[in-house]
C-alpha cells in the first residue's frame, strides 16, 4: 500500500502540492484527475522520489524520502513520455535493456534479461519494430514502448503520468485493454485529463485542485459526488451506462453544440 501523509512539494514560492493525506490500494486502478496544475504529476513524482517534498509517504512500509532509489525502482516504475525526447536517437531494443537495468543481475544484460525483454515486447506489439528508432515510431507504437519500459522490470507498483496523451481513439481502446490486464496482477496509478477514460479504467480516484486532493473515494462514491467534479472543473458531467459500463461523461460540447 502507498501511504502519504501530510505531503507538501514547493517549486520556489508556488506549493505544487499542499497538505496531502491519502492512502493507495493495492490491487486497484487508481485515477488521480483534475484540472491542469492541480498537483497530480508533482505527486506521482513525490512517490517516486523524484522531487524533493515534506512530509511522509510509505511505500510497502518503506518511507521513501529515507530508502534509496535504487530499492525504490525495484518495486516500482514511473512512466511519462516526457523524457522521450532524450532517446529519439535510440533503438526500441535499446530503451528496453535500459529500463530493465535496475533488476538486472549483471552490468550486462542476462539470457533472463533479453527473455524478459521478448516477451514484453510480444506481449505489447512491438516485437516487429525492436530495431527501429524511437523518432521512427508513431504515436500509438511510441505509447507502447513507454508501457512497456514501465513492467520490464516486472515492478508491483505502476505510475503512470498521462499514458492516455497523444493517443487516438482506437490506440485509447487498446490502452484500456492493455492497462487492465496489467491491472490482475500490478497496482497502477494513473493521471489523466480525461474523466471518460478515467471513469471506464478506475477503480479508486482521487480527486485534486490546486494542489490539494478534494474528492478521494472508489467508483461508487465518485458516481456519487459528481457535485464535487462539476464545482472543480467548472463544467457539468452525466453518469451513463454504455456497453454496461458506467461512466462520466462531460457535457461541455452538448451545452455549446445542441441546439444547433
Amino acid at each position: 500500500m502507498i501511504r502519504i501523509k501530510k505531503l507538501r512539494v514547493k517549486y520556489r514560492y508556488v506549493d505544487a502540492v499542499r497538505d496531502v493525506t491519502l492512502e493507495i490500494p493495492v490491487g486497484k486502478v487508481t485515477c488521480i484527475i483534475g484540472p491542469n496544475g492541480a498537483g497530480k504529476t508533482t505527486l506521482l513524482r513525490s512517490i517516486s522520489k523524484i522531487v524533493k517534498f515534506d512530509g511522509e509517504i510509505y511505500l510497502d512500509g518503506l518511507e521513501v524520502s529515507k530508502t534509496p532509489l535504487k530499492t525504490i525502482s525495484r518495486i516500482l516504475s514511473y512512466s511519462t513520455s516526457v523524457y522521450l525526447p532524450d532517446l529519439l536517437s535510440l533503438k526500441v531494443i535499446e530503451v528496453l535493456k535500459i529500463a530493465r537495468y535496475p533488476v538486472s543481475k549483471r552490468f550486462f544484460e542476462t539470457r533472463q534479461d533479453l527473455e524478459m525483454i521478448l516477451r514484453t515486447a510480444r506481449e505489447f506489439k512491438i516485437d516487429n519494430f525492436l530495431e527501429k528508432k524511437l523518432s521512427e515510431l508513431s504515436s500509438g507504437e511510441l505509447q507502447r514502448v513507454v508501457l512497456a519500459m514501465s513492467v520490464i522490470k516486472d515492478p508491483k507498483y505502476l505510475l503512470l503520468d498521462e499514458p492516455d496523451s497523444h493517443v487516438d481513439v482506437s490506440n485509447k481502446a487498446e490502452l484500456i485493454n492493455i492497462l487492465k490486464k496489467l491491472a490482475v496482477s500490478k497496482t497502477i496509478v494513473l493521471t489523466t485529463h480525461d474523466v471518460l477514460f478515467a471513469s471506464i479504467i478506475g477503480d479508486y480516484f482521487v480527486l485534486m485542485n490546486n494542489g490539494k486532493v478534494v474528492f478521494v473515494g472508489d467508483r461508487n462514491e465518485f458516481f456519487k459526488n459528481k457535485k464535487v467534479l462539476e464545482e472543480t472543473y467548472g463544467t457539468r458531467f452525466y453518469d451513463v451506462k454504455l456497453g454496461g459500463v458506467l461512466v462520466m461523461v462531460p457535457l461541455y460540447v452538448l451545452e455549446k453544440y445542441g441546439n444547433s
